[in-house]
Parts: structure tokens; C-alpha cells; sequence
């Protein structure tokens, strides 16, 4: 019984993440940018101050091309 239970509030709940999920493209990419903004790890659209940056730790600058569905 108890199975039963948790298995129907397991269910009920990833839908209700599902329909309160942004589903549209322009929300996650705001999301997105946001939490990378957030974080000084990230140089999110500034290939200039991506170039600085490896230069000035003597590292390789990574370059990823991002895709959000």
C-alpha cells in the first residue's frame, strides 16, 4: 500500500515540475545567461575578455557553443 503511494506522489509530482518548467526557448536562454552571469568562473559572450583572461593565467581559453533545446 504504501509503495502504491509513494509511486502515484512520485508521479504527481515530476508532473507538476513538468507543466511548471519553463518550456519556451527565450525563458531558458534568460535563465541560462543569468546563472552564468552569476558566477565570475564563466566569461559568457565576451570573446575579448575570454582572450584576456588566458593570457593572463597562462592557460588555453576553451570556446564552447552552446545549444539550449
Amino acid at each position: 500500500m504504501a509503495i502504491r503511494f509513494f509511486t502515484v506522489l512520485a508521479m504527481f509530482l515530476s508532473c507538476a515540475l513538468v507543466v511548471a518548467a519553463p518550456n519556451d526557448r527565450e525563458t531558458k536562454v534568460r535563465k541560462d545567461k543569468e546563472r552564468m552571469d552569476a558566477d565570475d568562473f564563466w566569461i559568457y559572450n565576451d570573446l575579448e575578455e575570454g582572450r584576456l583572461a588566458a593570457r593572463r593565467s597562462l592557460k588555453p581559453m576553451l570556446v564552447v557553443f552552446r545549444c539550449i533545446p
